[in-house]
């Protein structure tokens, strides 16, 4: 399983719009993970805009209610003067439990184009579902994502537990596990303050 550290995206610099060798990487038939203390929803919408500009027909499963519409339509007007053919390319998925993104992900048919699940763990870490009930619904969830991943690429996001459900880091610690690659994302380094100039 590979493992890579990658700095995350600035606001007005998303990562896979500028780095066509990360792009590849997320588009090869397997399951991808991409997590950090922040979901890393930017980077994952920047890439599905990016594949679409391309002509690619991404799928997006909205996992943590994070889908930004305005921040996607940027890109697409940035990137082409016919924008609306590159929404039209993203089809998007909400669900707002664990049990409906499970069904999302278990009824959906496998293809070669990339589907994107955004912060896919946000609703398992709900605490007023027993730990024991997620952990069994993410296991069935996991090898559904495997078998979408044997066709074309599943490319997840995810974050960490807050501090009050700390004891569901088993459920990414699970997700880790299943993966075949894995990014872990690092928030860019801050700038040094500027130094006052003393002489003119």
């Amino acid at each position: 399983m590979e493992r890579q550290l990658l700095p995350l995206a600035r606001v007005d610099l998303p990562i896979p719009a500028v780095d066509n060798r990360l792009l590849e990487e997320l588009t090869q038939p397997r399951l991808a993970l991409l997590w950090g203390t922040q979901a890393p929803t930017r980077t994952l919408l920047a890439a599905a805009a990016a594949l679409a500009a391309g002509g690619a027909s991404p799928r997006l499963f909205d996992g943590g209610n994070s889908f930004d519409g305005y921040f996607v339509a940027r890109l697409a007007r940035q990137w082409s003067s016919g924008p609306e053919a590159i929404l039209r390319r993203i089809r998007l998925s909400r669900a707002f439990t664990c049990f409906q993104l499970a069904q999302l992900i278990e009824t959906a048919e496998p293809g070669s184009d990339p589907l994107f699940v955004l912060d896919l763990l946000a609703t398992f870490y709900d605490e007023s579902i027993p730990l024991r009930d997620t952990d069994r619904l993410l296991a069935t969830t996991l090898t559904h994502l495997k078998r979408l991943a044997s066709a074309g690429p599943v490319i997840v996001g995810a974050r960490p537990p807050e501090t009050l459900v700390k004891e569901r880091w088993t459920l990414l610690d699970r997700l880790e596990t299943a993966a075949d690659a894995i990014w872990m994302l690092r928030a860019p380094a801050p700038e040094p303050p500027l130094q006052p100039r003393l002489f003119e």
